[in-house]
């Protein structure tokens, strides 16, 4: 396969739409029908599109971000698989059944190979400090079960096609759910100060496997009542945070913490409490 032709592949795996997004049809596509219909079976097979009338798109974020994996691949010399041979056998301790697996695989590989690659995956975070005050101070954490840690309350901003959620609308919508709806910022229960933003390290996501690139913007919850935890919530320390567990040997993720400190010109430890003053 020449390069053009490996690049020309790339560029189609690129135009397959995300999930949510119209299907493509395939005259659309890079190179037209012909070369389409083959590439699309094969995808098929691998269960990561969906063909219908109306063209050809992703069946998930998860399959998205492996088809975008797989045409970084096609721009790189060489191949995924070095060794088709029955020699090395196979480690199964975590299995392939799922797709974000081998995405992870993929992506992993490649970072490797080349400790620069860029990012297939580019997103915002709102994290929320919830503030407890004490000696030492505590910050709220909640565990991810997919990304398998405790870690601060927040998450991603939601995208669609035409529409970019504000961030922080984002904040607010993960602190009320993620504390189960039982405060509401238009109802008062709670505000958020925003403490800073910046990029954050391109790591491989723990949720979708790629190789992501953050940039993440904090804010300190202030004037909240007493709240109600439930059994995945955690109060972690600053030292918890840092080290990456707790006590009780818990894992907790929050390597970006040293930079927000920077930031702040001062540690977290020195943030005033969330809580109302009763």
């Amino acid at each position: 396969m020449s390069s053009s032709d490996r690049t020309l592949l790339a560029g189609w795996l690129r135009a397959i739409p995300q999930s949510r997004h119209s299907p493509r049809p395939l005259h659309e596509m890079p190179g037209g029908a012909d070369i389409g219909r083959g590439l699309a079976a094969l995808l098929e097979v691998w269960g990561a599109v969906e063909l219908s009338e109306d063209g050809i798109r992703a069946v998930s974020q998860s399959s998205y971000y492996f088809l975008h994996s797989l045409a970084a691949w096609c721009e790189m010399p060489g191949t995924a698989i070095l060794d088709w041979s029955e020699h090395s056998g196979a480690n199964n301790r975590k299995g392939m059944q799922h797709g974000v697996s081998l995405v992870h695989v993929l992506e992993s590989e490649r970072l490797t190979r080349d400790p620069g690659a860029k990012p297939i995956r580019v997103t915002d975070v709102a994290q929320i400090l919830i503030v407890r005050s004490g000696d030492p101070a505590q910050f709220l954490g909640q565990w991810d079960d997919r990304a398998g840690f405790y870690q601060l309350i927040g998450g991603r901003q939601k995208r669609d096609k035409d529409w970019v959620e504000p961030i922080f609308e984002t904040a607010v919508r993960e602190v009320e759910e993620e504390l189960y709806g039982q405060i509401r910022y238009e109802a008062g229960d709670f505000k958020l100060e925003r403490l800073a933003d910046f990029d954050g390290e391109t790591r491989l996501s723990p949720s979708y496997g790629a190789l992501t690139a953050y940039h993440f913007t904090f804010y300190r919850a202030t004037g909240l009542p007493p709240l109600e935890l439930s059994a995945e919530d955690r109060w972690l320390s600053r030292k918890d945070l840092l080290t990456g567990s707790n006590n009780h040997g818990e894992p907790i993720r929050s390597d970006h913490l040293k930079r927000l400190e920077k930031m702040l010109a001062h540690i977290i430890d020195d943030l005033p409490s969330s809580f109302q003053i009763l």
